[in-house]
């Protein structure tokens, strides 16, 4: 029996994806051990997939638990590393592995015994890379994210009273702030929406409150889902919905591997072919900034797409 180690830190949109490779992983390694090392973070997401034997949290903190966290990993005599994170911090982890071990090491790293070496002018997107770099261990992969699993609890549909719904996806992290379409215009799209007898929904948490505040002031016959809305909602919703609209932002690969329609709002912070979620089913409108972006553009944009 091998043990074999994932790492994978990254954001929520990297870990949706990522779960696309987990999955190819665990079905080509059927009855090894299979551990994962993240962030405390996503600790439960990463526990309620069942993906994994023992999962160990890595918050990436000082030197001396860092040290401690090395030795942890060197004594559970891992056989394979498959470094999903890529970085600076996880390749020096690779150096020291070995140089005090025999672990084999796949990754992009210069420290990996099973090296994928990518075009980086061409880069490739994110399920893509990770999905070649697993090949080189004969793996066969997907390509897509594997996610019917998260129904942790059940949506009440009742709520929506069979009308057809929109997803609005208006937040985005403090530090992501240039890629955020200004709430008023959000308000604009749901009221437009709502002429159409559509319902639109609005998700997010309490870094979207600000966002969610101002669209309700401005537009009131919304379906208020602020924090009420945790991935597995969100995964429920966009199976049925005729449609979303959203910034980058990691639901927005959740909703997107759900096969819902996806209309994203960019700026040119947003890179169309590596980190935005790929697929027939996403679309997206982008400019230098995204302030810029009009409302009648959107609005013409889901005519077009969604058939509203």
């Amino acid at each position: 029996m091998k043990k074999i180690l994932l790492i994978k830190h990254g954001s929520l949109g990297d870990i949706i994806t990522s779960t696309s490779v987990i999955n190819d992983i665990k079905k080509h390694y059927i009855g090894d051990k299979i551990y994962i090392l993240t962030s405390n973070k996503f600790k439960n997401f990463f526990y309620e997939s069942n993906f994994f034997d023992k999962i160990i949290v890595d918050n990436r903190e000082g030197v001396f638990k860092t040290i401690k966290l090395i030795k942890q990993i060197l004594n559970l005599k891992i056989d394979l590393i498959i470094d999903l994170q890529n970085s600076k911090r996880t390749s020096l982890y690779s150096c020291i592995f070995r140089i005090f071990s025999k672990i084999k090491i796949n990754g992009t790293g210069i420290f990996s015994t099973h090296r994928y070496i990518y075009d980086k002018i061409n880069m490739p997107s994110v399920i893509n890379g990770l999905s070649n770099q697993i090949e080189i261990l004969g793996i066969k992969t997907l390509r897509k994210p594997h996610l019917n699993w998260l129904i942790k609890e059940k949506f009440d549909f009742n709520k929506i009273n069979n009308k057809n719904f929109f997803l609005i996806n208006p937040g985005c992290s403090k530090k992501n702030f240039r890629k955020k379409w200004p709430a008023e215009n959000y308000a604009k799209i749901c009221t437009y929406l709502i002429s159409k007898n559509i319902l639109p929904i609005l998700i997010g948490t309490n870094e979207d409150k600000f966002e969610i505040e101002k669209i309700i002031s401005l537009e009131k016959k919304v379906l208020n889902l602020f924090n009420k809305s945790p991935l597995s909602i969100i995964y429920q919703l966009s199976q049925k919905a005729i449609g979303a609209i959203s910034n980058d932002t990691g639901p927005a690969h959740l909703i997107a591997a759900s096969g819902c329609l996806i209309h994203l709002i960019l700026s040119d912070f947003s890179d169309t072919k590596t980190v935005i979620p790929q697929g027939p089913n996403v679309s997206f409108i982008r400019k230098k900034e995204i302030k810029n972006i009009l409302v009648k553009e959107v609005i013409e944009d889901l005519n077009n797409k969604f058939e509203i």
